[in-house]
């Protein structure tokens, strides 16, 4: 969830407009994706169902890290409830409009929905440079930082 939030936080309000091509999201589009994932799961888990929330819209990177970090709680919450038997075996549907596109047991569910949250945190991530923004830690030390590092060490001699 760090990562995931520290992702989101890097996203400046004033580039969500930005997409580096006009048949992929923009950045806010990304960030309203992501962010309402674990709500999706989390209904998963309690209901059995996911009505997956599309059109999120977030007015901000506030509110959207408060909803990510709040329905993240809720499916940590609901997930130690569910039993070994049903993680495994319980089909959960997953509805979009209405339509099911999907049915798979619950923890194949959630986990994913959990790598789509991966895949769009990197997809997000490849935004930041040509938006003019440092790239945060995802999957290690970013470039800025091993320049850093390496400045540190150059002086130290």
């Amino acid at each position: 969830m760090p990562l995931i939030i520290n992702c989101l936080r890097t996203v400046p309000e004033d580039k969500w407009n930005w997409t580096p091509n006009s048949k992929t999201r923009t950045a806010k589009q990304l960030v309203d994706h992501i962010t309402c994932h674990p709500e999706d799961m989390a209904e998963g888990v309690e209901t059995g169902v996911i009505n997956h929330r599309a059109m999120a819209s977030y007015s901000s990177i506030d509110e959207a890290v408060h909803e990510f970090e709040k329905n993240s709680e809720r499916l940590m919450l609901a997930v130690a409830q569910v039993s070994d038997e049903d993680w495994n075996n319980k089909i959960v549907p997953l509805l979009v409009f209405g339509h099911s596109v999907l049915d798979l047991p619950m923890g194949q569910m959630c986990w994913r929905l959990f790598f789509d949250v991966i895949h769009h945190r990197g997809q997000l991530s490849v935004y930041f440079r040509p938006m003019g923004v440092v790239n945060p830690m995802i999957y290690g030390p970013t470039a800025e930082m091993v320049e850093v590092m390496m400045a540190q060490m150059s002086t130290s001699n």
